[in-house]
């Protein structure tokens, strides 16, 4: 991904809410719409290994003493052992007969801070579902969508608690585009003050020729 494209996907995602940013950040990076949870986070993978590398890098917060705990996964570690999708089929038992769908964005938002988020969930994916059917549908969609519950299990170096965190693909993706996005933007504004060059013809330079500018720059 070329500097000026950087800036401009950072630019186009930076006010957007936290909610709406994963699709966003499809949009930033090219990518279409993704039709369920599970293959938006596939796809956001994707777009991470693609553009910022094999491994994902960064912190969790221990729920019991707060410590900044560092994680670095590989991305294969994620992805090699994830099953297959199993077809989205009318959930049938006896004479009933449940048609239902994965979830999407908006079926989160609405869930979230719901008393019953998880019942809720189910009913917004299938209306039609008795609640005696509830568990088996549940077990469905997971299936169907494996992507959309991928845990870590952490342990904090400080005081020992483990724990499991949901991986939010969406977080990682846009932790290191707004890092690059900065980096950019420092360098164009040390290069411009030194020498008076547009964005533009900073940008034009390549990654090994503006280093060594700005070494220049920095008196090394």
């Amino acid at each position: 991904m070329v500097p000026a494209a950087v800036v401009a996907a950072w630019e186009s995602v930076r006010s957007v809410p936290a909610a709406a940013r994963p699709a966003a950040l499809l949009r930033a990076f090219g990518q279409p719409p993704q039709p369920s949870v599970g293959r938006r986070e596939a796809a956001l993978l994707a777009v991470y290994v693609e553009h910022f590398g094999v491994r994902l890098d960064g912190l969790a917060r221990c729920p019991r003493c707060a410590t900044d705990v560092e994680l670095s996964v590989p991305v294969v570690e994620l992805t090699s052992a994830m099953p297959p999708a199993a077809p989205v089929e009318p959930l049938v038992s006896g004479e009933v007969s449940v048609d239902w769908r994965l979830p999407h964005d908006d079926d989160l938002a609405a869930c979230v801070g719901a008393p019953d988020g998880a019942t809720l969930l189910l009913q917004r994916c299938a209306p039609s579902c008795p609640p005696s059917l509830r568990a088996e549908l549940a077990a469905r969609i997971a299936a169907a969508d494996p992507y959309a519950d991928i845990t870590f299990e952490l342990v904090c170096p400080q005081c020992a608690c483990a724990w499991e965190a949901a991986l939010a693909a969406a977080e990682f993706v846009w932790a290191q585009l707004r890092a690059h996005a900065q980096r950019l933007l420092r360098e164009v504004d040390e290069l411009a003050r030194a020498y008076g060059w547009s964005e533009q013809q900073i940008f034009a330079l390549s990654q090994q020729r503006r280093d060594s500018y700005l070494e220049l720059v920095r008196g090394g």
